[in-house]
């Protein structure tokens, strides 16, 4: 079912009126007609089975039918700190990383990059437009922002605030991460994921001394458009199934 997301509070049998934007999605792109459901995700997080009560030239308006609790969001929150990649693979990694249930994503600036800064505000915006139809897609309960890009240094201490900080690094051979969080329901994780060429040694030993946890994630080593949504899965796995 079609699922829009907006930034007001609805209850069961308000009219609403939709933005523009909305509006010409469902009229111009679906052409849906009167009658027609859609769920509609407010700014509470509650989801709202509504009909198209009237489309007009400038705008669709909308009948809340029934509210109900959004049940596809993780009780964890996961943030992903991703070394920025080349061309289409920051695209991909932020698509699947959001149908697996990532929170917010950082684009990070690491020593390996390829893909160096400025990351320009036309950008950002692609990839939040990219998060917002990868949320439309999977059903979640809200948009995962795109932060502003960081450098890894002050990525790493921002991280600090979140119950676990995962630092996956193709170098480390004792720590696993099922190691990590056994026992364990963090109920906020930031992940960080290294560039095409990896993280450097300096770079892991950075981490460590500002609390993240250097991981294996097994014997292969993994794409950087691999490994972020791997991991995610792993979390899924570990906090909700």
């Amino acid at each position: 079912m079609t699922r829009l997301f907006i930034q007001n509070v609805l209850s069961e049998n308000d009219l609403f009126v939709l933005d523009e934007e909305n509006s010409h999605y469902l009229r111009n792109v679906l052409r849906m007609r009167l009658g027609e459901e859609i769920v509609i995700v407010d700014k509470d997080g509650s989801e709202c089975l509504s009909a198209i009560n009237a489309v007009d030239t400038d705008a669709v308006t909308v009948k809340v039918l029934e509210r109900r609790p959004c049940v596809s969001e993780s009780p964890c929150r996961i943030t992903l700190y991703q070394s920025v990649s080349k061309g289409e693979r920051m695209d991909l990694t932020i698509q699947k990383s959001v149908e697996l249930g990532v929170s917010r994503i950082v684009p990070v600036s690491s020593e390996r990059c390829v893909a160096r800064p400025p990351y320009d505000a036309k950008k950002i915006a692609r990839w939040q437009k990219i998060a917002l139809e990868a949320a439309r897609q999977s059903g979640r309960g809200l948009i995962p922002l795109i932060g502003e890009p960081a450098d890894l240094a002050s990525a790493l201490k921002a991280a600090g605030e979140d119950d676990l900080v995962l630092f996956p690094w193709e170098e480390e051979k004792g720590k696993t991460l099922r190691e990590v969080l056994e026992g364990k329901k963090p109920s906020s994780i930031s992940v960080f994921i290294g560039p095409e060429g990896g993280y450097s040694q300096e770079e892991a030993d950075l981490a460590r001394d500002l609390g993240a946890v250097p991981v294996t994630l097994g014997n292969r080593i993994l794409r950087t458009e691999t490994a972020g949504p791997a991991v995610l899965a792993m979390l899924l796995y570990h906090n909700e199934l």
